[in-house]
């Protein structure tokens, strides 16, 4: 087995100066300077996981370092193009051709210089899953949703660690995002998915694929002009808007889960699933299946 290549950043930690640039999120995180302070070191030390740096990932990665989690670990093998420009952090004439994860990576430390992040640029495979999720304590499965191998080569990576508490997702579907958390307890994904390892993502199987990660269908175009994004060119639609709302979710679940904030609503285990719809101004969170066999 091939040792994973890993790029890493290591930042020089100031405490007055850390206390300093988190000092506006404190007085949302509890009653007393005490009890704020201990719920920000817990998203402090919290190690995320960011497996997928693209439209949602990468900004996501950006974000937590602005809310002072200091420990990332980021992961994809893809490259910038000219269509990334539309939605994705790092995307731009300068870094076109260049890998995402490097680029999040060098972008997101030099925001403060005192965070320590790992990039994997050859992203999730058999080889590299379990030195990424190593140390994690939350990890974000961000990846390609056709990439059927990589997500479950992370899962099984998460299944076999003891510390990470959970694998949440967060997709952008029209204008809305749609929200998935997998736990040790919960249904894996290859039995949502129910596709096997290696499987050709043939027309039958690329159907049953996009059934199981998108419970709720927008009725925003034609079924033959979803099939032919979709289905036919294997291209995923993502109106340019919609990401940071995405972003928005999944760091905010992030943080409720790392600092224990209370009266907080669960998003279901698999299978399960919650929207938030920024078309409709509505939210709805389903407990259970919603495909049939």
């Amino acid at each position: 087995m091939s040792t994973p290549q890993i790029i890493t950043h290591r930042g020089t930690y100031d405490d007055d100066f850390y206390w300093e640039r988190v000092d506006r999120n404190l007085g949302w995180l509890g009653d007393t300077l005490e009890e704020q302070r201990a719920r920000q070191v817990k998203l402090r030390d919290c190690v995320v996981g960011i497996a997928g740096t693209g439209g949602i990932g990468g900004s996501t990665a950006l974000r937590l370092v602005r809310m002072g989690v200091r420990h990332l670990k980021l992961a994809d093998c893809d490259s910038f193009d000219v269509s990334n420009i539309q939605r994705q952090v790092g995307a731009d004439i300068k870094h076109l051709g260049r890998n995402k994860a490097e680029v999040v990576g060098e972008m997101a430390f030099e925001l403060t210089e005192d965070v320590d992040i790992d990039v994997f640029p050859q992203g999730l495979t058999d080889e590299t899953a379990d030195a990424f999720v190593e140390g994690c304590d939350i990890i974000l499965d961000q990846i390609d949703v056709y990439a059927v191998d990589a997500h479950y080569a992370l899962h099984e990576a998460f299944r076999r660690s003891q510390r990470v508490r959970s694998v949440l997702t967060v997709l952008t579907i029209g204008h809305a995002a749609y929200v998935f958390r997998y736990t040790h307890d919960s249904m894996p994904i290859e039995e949502v998915y129910g596709l096997p390892k290696g499987v050709e993502l043939d027309e039958r199987n690329v159907r049953q694929l996009i059934e199981r990660f998108m419970p709720e269908r927008p009725q925003l175009v034609s079924p033959q002009m979803f099939d032919q994004w979709w289905v036919d060119e294997r291209t995923v639609p993502i109106y340019g808007g919609t990401p940071p709302l995405c972003e928005g979710v999944l760091v905010e679940r992030v943080a409720f889960e790392a600092m224990d904030i209370p009266d907080v609503t669960p998003v279901p285990i698999q299978p399960g699933y919650a929207i938030f719809d920024a078309r409709t101004w509505t939210t709805r969170i389903h407990s259970g299946t919603w495909w049939t066999d």
